[in-house]
């Protein structure tokens, strides 16, 4: 039998390479995935736990709120820059150092593993603040700064590390506008640092409260950030054209996180102090919605003209018009907001529902990017309907939240707190429950899709190494 060459076996050479530039994408993106797997056991123990036949196993009644907790910071925090970091890593490639890619990896797994057993910890005391809800606990704080501290320092060397410029790279403005998400997270990160430096002992609700709120303010301009570049990248994929050039995208991302510049000197200066309070919602509230309206506006006019070309059925478009629907109706919903009610809800469910569906729509066409050769790289066939499912899912809940909170039902109130007592709370929660329910069948859809992709990328992996073996010897 005639030993192989290394020219029976074409693949073998670009699977090297790849593993180079797609090292730091596929790792972030794992993490990303990984986090939904849990938050979704989270959900499940939750579930459990209600059952009356099991409830012996579960005897601290402190449990389920910490639970929630978690199962929300994985959702929304570990999910949301992990996203993000797997795209910016995709656009950077073998451009950034290994050794700080490994160190960010094992700093925020340690992050993650610490969150995880912050939730079993008996009598911890969970804390249901705004944007980043946590466990008084020490071994939970050492999870969330351990997150904070790889992701920190992926985004920031990311800052600096010029962009790949393969025929695979994404394009100038795509890279931009990630970049402008990794500023806008280092600069929420230092906010979080001087604001726990500066926040005076009190109350635990009141002191992380004042903790999270300035750069959980900014964190979310940083989603939105990362959110404008999964549209660009979309709309680029399906129309085949940039939508803005370099210098609008540069413009208007700047627009952007330029202003949250000002919160890390304000939280150091006091978290007590009015403007630290104030300065972060004005910031939300007016340099948000701006830049959005600018691209929805810009994207309309580029697709109108080219709309005879359009493969309408793509599952690009369905990502990009989910999100913009969700997003505006988020603007709808908040601008609504008069008080603590479930409009409050409402209105977040929808905004962090358009960024996870945007995430979602560009995790196809991610995945095709970082395959191994040899790897099954055809596309998701039921890609569209997971992305109807879990759009339409999400806005249907944040309706039914925000009809409920029209009539008056107040926000964070479980079970018997809720005190339903109108027509129009029961309709709302109803309504909540099915879209709820609608869009958690689309989550899974999208994890079982993702799992086998992973499952592609090793078998394919083990298969090449094998064949490499046996070329050797």
């Amino acid at each position: 039998m005639i030993a192989p060459t290394i020219g029976d076996f074409p693949e073998i050479r670009p699977v090297e390479a790849a593993s180079d530039t797609t090292y730091g994408a596929r790792g972030w993106f794992l993490f990303a995935i990984g986090s939904l797997v849990l938050a979704g056991l989270l959900s499940l123990l939750l579930v459990i736990g209600r059952l009356p036949f099991l409830d012996w196993l579960f005897t601290d009644p402190l449990f389920f709120k910490r639970a929630l907790v978690v199962h929300v910071d994985l959702a929304i925090v570990v999910w949301f820059q992990a996203g993000t970091l797997a795209f910016l890593a995709l656009a950077l490639g073998s451009r950034l150092s290994r050794g700080v890619t490994t160190t960010a990896f094992a700093l925020a797994a340690a992050g993650v593993g610490a969150m995880v057993v912050g939730a079993v910890m008996p009598g911890a005391q969970p804390v249901l603040s705004n944007y980043v809800p946590v466990i008084d606990h020490p071994v939970f704080f050492l999870g969330l700064v351990g997150w904070f501290a790889g992701t920190g320092l992926f985004f920031a060397v990311a800052l600096g590390t010029p962009a790949r410029t393969d025929e695979k790279a994404l394009s100038g403005e795509v890279v931009f506008a990630l970049r402008a998400a990794a500023a806008a997270n280092v600069l929420a990160i230092v906010t979080f640092l001087g604001a726990w430096r500066t926040t005076p002992d009190a109350a635990p609700a009141v002191f992380y409260e004042l903790v999270f709120w300035g750069g959980g303010h900014v964190l979310q301009a940083a989603n939105v950030a990362a959110m404008l570049a999964l549209w660009l990248h979309l709309l680029r994929r399906w129309t085949g054209e940039s939508v803005l050039s370099p210098n609008a995208t540069a413009a208007l991302l700047t627009a952007l996180v330029l202003p949250q510049v000002t919160m890390p000197p304000l939280a150091f200066a006091g978290t007590t102090t009015t403007n630290y309070f104030s300065m972060a919602t004005h910031l939300m509230r007016w340099t948000l919605f701006p830049v959005v309206l600018v691209v929805v506006a810009t994207a309309g006019v580029h697709v109108w003209r080219r709309r005879a070309q359009l493969n309408w059925r793509d599952h690009r478009f369905v990502g990009f018009a989910g999100s913009v629907a969700l997003t505006v109706l988020g603007f709808l919903l908040g601008s609504l907001i008069r008080g603590s009610s479930t409009l409050v809800p409402g209105h977040y469910h929808c905004a962090i529902g358009a960024v996870t569906i945007a995430l979602m729509a560009a995790a196809y066409d991610f995945c095709t990017s970082v395959a191994p050769a040899g790897s099954d790289v055809a596309p998701a066939p039921h890609a569209r309907l997971q992305l109807i499912l879990f759009g339409g899912g999400q806005a249907v809940f944040g309706l039914g939240f925000a009809l409920a909170g029209a009539f008056g039902l107040g926000r964070k109130q479980y079970g018997v707190e809720q005190h339903v007592r109108s027509l129009g709370e029961y309709l709302g929660l109803s309504i909540m429950g099915l879209g709820g329910l609608v869009a958690v069948a689309g989550g899974i859809f999208f994890l079982a899709v993702m799992l086998r992709r992973v499952g592609q990328w090793r078998h394919a992996e083990a298969r090449t190494s094998h064949l490499l073996h046996e070329q050797r010897t």
